[in-house]
Formats: structure tokens, sequence, C-alpha cells
């Protein structure tokens, strides 16, 4: 592939996200399925939240969560400060529609 992005190997991404021996499911803009790292890490943030509160364990992870933003930033070849990341595409877009300063009368 072009980009500098590897081959995706789709027989271990399929080996990796239990949901591909259910069913076909092609809605993966609204919500894809979970590979299970992603299962794990979701589910051990949240019981570490009902142990110890969502702010606290924010906290706790925090080198983590930034984490994304550098491993993102790398993956599409930007700096970490065009990074953001919300809970949905029609968040994304909203927030991106709504930055757009339109003024009557002008072209942008």
């Amino acid at each position: 592939m072009s980009g500098g992005f590897s081959e995706v190997d789709l027989s271990r991404a399929r080996r990796d996200t239990p949901g591909c021996e259910e069913v076909l499911h092609f809605n993966n803009a609204g919500a894809s399925l979970m590979p299970v790292l992603v299962l794990d890490a979701t589910t051990s943030h949240l019981r570490l939240e009902a142990r110890i509160g969502g702010y606290e364990a924010a906290g706790r992870s925090r080198e983590a969560i930034e984490h994304v933003y550098d491993a993102t930033a790398a993956l599409i070849g930007c700096d970490r400060e065009e990074v953001a990341v919300v809970e949905n595409a029609t968040r994304a877009w909203d927030m991106a529609f709504y930055s757009i300063p339109f003024r009557p009368g002008t072209a942008s």
C-alpha cells in the first residue's frame, strides 16, 4: 500500500475480532465490531472506574490516553495537536463544520 501504511493482515484481524464468527457486519461507520484487545482495554478501564472513580481512573490512565494522540499522529502523518478524539463520527463532523466561520457574502 502507498503512503507508508503496511497491509492489513485480514485473517489476523478476523481472528482477533470474535464478532466475525457471528455476523457479517457492514455498519462500521456507526460502530464496528470490537477486537479482543479493544474489548479488554475498555472493560478493564470500566472496572477501574467502578473501583476508584472516573476522574481517578482517567488520571491513572493518562499516559496511555496521551499515547493515543502520538500513535494516531504517527499513523496518519500529522502532529499530535492536529488529532481530535471524540465519541463518534457525527460529533467529529459537527465540530469541524461549526468551526468554519461562515459569514453572509463570503465564499469561505
